[in-house]
């Protein structure tokens, strides 16, 4: 049995394109944790229209961890449900992403071609989708949605908050928000003048400070599903002259992604070459 089409959408549901109309009226779902060949969890909200079925995953018990996708026939005899989807697509990732929720549900399919669903607890944070350096201008522009979040309706003013690691240096800055999408432009400037130049590294984690000032967001990339993007996407940097700081070298600060994949900026000492 397999499925050309295997995606969940922002309500849980799964919605599956076979690869024909099988014809049996009494077959469904199950779910069954991986690596556990013992009792699977039956889908009972199913809905079938010839070679498409709906499954509402909303509900069900499912333990964090992976778990196989089964196709269970009229007679109850269940087999591995396969497909030819990868499960990628950002924009549909981007539309789950969006409102409040505490569990996340994706599809997987494994090097055999086996559909799973993942289940994991949900965490919000800021999905950044968009950065942009300007070094003439000595800013970083940052857009994104919150994920996993409350939407708020129309538009709101909110807070880039910049953290000095291991430092107690705190820098923020205006961010605009329109339904759950969010755009900052951070001024590079005051990273430059709170430099510490005893140290080899400044990095500045960045958050999102929701508008009530009750939640405060980690800007992160994690809807495309690469991981390890600090040695996979590099920004440029923007040199920055501190103020004070007479003929001290400037500054350059650039945004990274950390091992967590969470968006950050780097600050060095400039020791020469090009602006």
């Amino acid at each position: 049995m397999r499925a050309e089409l295997s995606r969940i959408d922002a309500e849980d549901v799964l919605e599956l394109r076979l690869d024909s109309d099988h014809g049996d009226t009494g077959a469904g779902l199950a779910l069954r944790r991986h690596g556990d060949e013992e009792a699977a969890i039956r889908v009972t909200d199913l809905e079938r229209e010839g070679a498409r079925v709906r499954a509402r995953l909303a509900g069900l018990p499912l333990a964090d961890g992976v778990w196989d996708v089964l196709w269970v026939d009229g007679r109850g005899r269940s087999v591995p449900l396969s497909t030819r989807d990868t499960g990628l697509s950002l924009a549909d990732r981007i539309t789950y992403l969006r409102g409040r929720r505490e569990r996340e549900l994706r599809t997987l399919r494994d090097r055999d071609g086996r559909l799973r669903v993942r289940a994991a607890a949900a965490t919000p944070y800021a999905e950044v989708v968009w950065v942009e350096v300007d070094a003439a201008e000595g800013t970083v522009t940052v857009s994104g949605v919150l994920a996993y979040a409350p939407e708020r309706r129309g538009a709101a003013t909110a807070e880039v908050v910049a953290r000095q690691r291991h430092l107690d240096g705190r820098l923020t800055a205006p961010a605009e928000l329109d339904g759950a999408r969010f755009h900052c432009v951070i001024p590079l400037a005051p990273v430059a003048d709170a430099h510490v130049r005893e140290r080899r590294h400044n990095e500045w984690d960045l958050w999102l400070r929701t508008p009530d000032g009750r939640r405060e967001l980690r800007l992160a990339m994690h809807a495309d599903d690469i991981v390890g993007k600090k040695h996979k996407i590099v920004y440029p940097g923007a040199v920055v002259d501190a103020r004070g700081a007479g003929d001290a070298a400037g500054v350059r600060v650039r945004p990274y992604y950390t091992v967590k994949d969470e968006l950050s900026l780097l600050a060095v000492e400039h020791t020469g070459g090009g602006r």
